[in-house]
């Protein structure tokens, strides 16, 4: 988290780092001209951050930290302890401990902080180790626990606040708060999906982004509620008058990108038939990033050698594009729709590192929903292929499935009656492994 003037401020527990960015630094960014010096003029050989850790420690280890600019943190606290005045030419810090929220005035002065002078604190809002989920000003307010704030152009604070009922096993109640810059606490929502959300930030176009999960199984999760909020937007730096921009850089994975969207341009010398769709390539290209292609194209082992155009059965157009464009460049955005597809095709083509990438989007995108089918794809190539390629992949979403079975079972319910269909032995072996899991947690208990 930066203040705009140079300093990024770090949690660790409970104490807050601070890492300082040498003048030239800031001045090469553009955000203080002023130190940087005339232009021409000598910098230091090298540069280093200065990191020291705040005369300040949290009473419980800090969930949440904003910085409000001067403009947002005029507001004095409408309860809760200490008397100063919330004014100041710096602005302050915010951090939360998941059950209440403190103010840290800034700045501090290096001479200060070496004599043992502490940061001014004030409570915001909440009581430190009372949870509950109540509105209102200062310390009549209640949080229960949440992970992540963020601050909107206003010094509005909003965090995802879960509070978990002993007795519902649904999941934790998830409430979106907002603090104002004066420590009154509103609940704007309430019927957030039962999961996890957490590290919320507020996007250019005005919505609330939240975070999912703390469990492997809802990785990746993400939402957004329109909340019509005003982010804090970063001040456009200013440009040397008339300075005409820079060509951007050359590299051999651009080039590569730009010969094969260039196709056909005359320089391709195969064409390689998928389904309906002809793709023009160069076969040395082919040859040099590929071992399936360098096998079926080596002069003298296939009459592929010489044909001019090759078929490429039982494969997937828009997969071989991905992988196409991987050959040349070394890199492709896979989506997950896709990604299945461009794995079992890595697979046959003899590309491992490929086929890795694809199943990594694959368990990044998986969730309870499509768990069964993920399973049943993943069991599928690992009968017909092997363990090799897909048996880590096929034990991730078997773990995932076994960890997460109740809530697989209330929302899977049409595709888990699949699992003893199409893959009775791997129904058996998952319907084990849940009853293991219920027996090692009752004994647990």
């Amino acid at each position: 988290m930066s203040d705009g003037a140079g300093n990024l401020y770090s949690c660790d527990l409970t104490r807050i780092r601070r890492i300082q960015l040498p003048a030239a630094w800031r001045a090469a960014a553009g955000c203080d001209a002023a130190e940087g010096g005339a232009a021409g003029a000598a910098q230091p050989a090298r540069a280093a951050a200065a990191v020291s850790t705040l005369p300040y420690v949290a009473p419980d280890c800090i969930s949440g930290m904003v910085f409000l600019p001067p403009a947002t943190a005029q507001q004095e606290p409408s309860g809760g302890e200490g008397g100063q005045q919330a004014s100041s030419g710096a602005g302050c810090l915010v951090v939360g401990t998941s059950t209440a929220l403190y103010r840290l005035q800034l700045p501090m002065s290096e001479a200060a902080a070496a004599g043992g002078a502490h940061l001014q604190t004030q409570l915001l809002a909440g009581c430190e180790g009372d949870r509950d989920i109540t509105d209102g000003p200062g310390d009549q307010a209640r949080f229960s626990s949440f992970v992540g704030m963020t601050s909107d152009a206003a010094g509005n604070i909003y965090l995802a606040d879960e509070f978990r009922d002993d007795f519902d096993d649904d999941g934790p109640c998830v409430h979106v708060r907002r603090v104002s810059p004066a420590g009154v606490v509103t609940t704007l929502v309430t019927d957030l999906p039962r999961h996890h959300w957490w590290s919320p930030a507020i996007l250019p176009n005005g919505y609330l982004a939240l975070g999912s999960s703390r469990t492997r199984l809802l990785q990746g999760r993400l939402l957004l509620i329109d909340l019509g909020l005003a982010p804090v937007l970063q001040q456009p730096r200013p440009t040397a008058d008339d300075a005409p921009a820079s060509a951007p850089g050359r590299s051999l994975p651009a080039d590569l990108g730009a010969l094969l969207d260039a196709q056909p341009d005359g320089t391709a010398d195969l064409t390689i038939r998928v389904g309906e769709r002809r793709f023009h390539v160069h076969r040395a290209i082919l040859s040099a990033r590929c071992d399936y292609f360098k096998q079926r194209l080596a002069g003298g082992a296939f009459e592929d050698a010489r044909a001019a155009e090759l078929d490429l059965p039982d494969a997937d157009p828009d997969a071989f594009a991905l992988l196409l464009r991987w050959l040349y460049t070394g890199g492709a955005g896979i989506p997950p729709d896709q990604a299945r597809g461009v794995a079992e095709l890595a697979d046959r083509l003899l590309l491992p590192e490929l086929c890795a990438a694809a199943q990594g989007v694959v368990a990044a995108s998986v969730t309870v929903g499509t768990v069964v089918d993920y399973l049943l794809w993943a069991w599928g190539c690992c009968e017909s292929r092997g363990l090799c390629g897909f048996g880590e992949l096929l034990a991730q979403l078997k773990e995932s499935y076994v960890s997460h079975h109740e809530e697989v079972r209330r929302e899977a319910g049409p595709s888990r009656q699949r699992l003893g269909q199409e893959a009775p032995a791997l129904n058996v072996e998952l319907f084990d492994a849940v009853v293991d899991q219920q027996d090692r947690q009752s004994r647990k208990r």
